[in-house]
């Protein structure tokens, strides 16, 4: 019915099939990239300079909310206090904070950044 293939055929038919299959695949990733930059080349340059610049300023407030942390305290009791004054409908001298603890975050720095990202794309 058929010839006989020795191991020999079979290893090159092999080694055929994967370098075939390799090159089709470098060949779809080029197309996707060439698909990619022709879509919308200018406009993913202009959001990743985007996203850069916005994200030098976040860590330029994260300094500078670090530093003035210790001088808005005053400031975060007043604005508590009003805030709690006009969900309840009273007056704000009706109302005695006697302490205002900082909740730490349960979430970990990938999921916060994951939030972040999220609302920087909504933007």
């Amino acid at each position: 019915m058929g010839d006989i293939i020795s191991i020999g055929d079979s290893l090159m038919i092999t080694i055929f099939s994967m370098v075939v299959v390799f090159v089709v695949l470098i060949a779809i990733s080029y197309l996707i990239d060439i698909l990619r930059v022709t879509t919308n080349g200018k406009k993913n340059k202009e959001e990743i300079k985007k996203a850069n610049v916005v994200e030098e300023k976040s860590v330029e407030k994260k300094e500078d909310i670090s530093n003035k942390e210790n001088v808005d305290d005053e400031e975060l009791v007043a604005v508590i206090s009003a805030a709690v004054a006009a969900s309840l409908g009273v007056n704000i001298p009706e109302i005695n904070i006697k302490a205002i603890k900082r909740i730490s975050t349960t979430s970990s720095l990938w999921s916060e950044e994951g939030r972040r990202e999220q609302i920087l794309e909504r933007l």
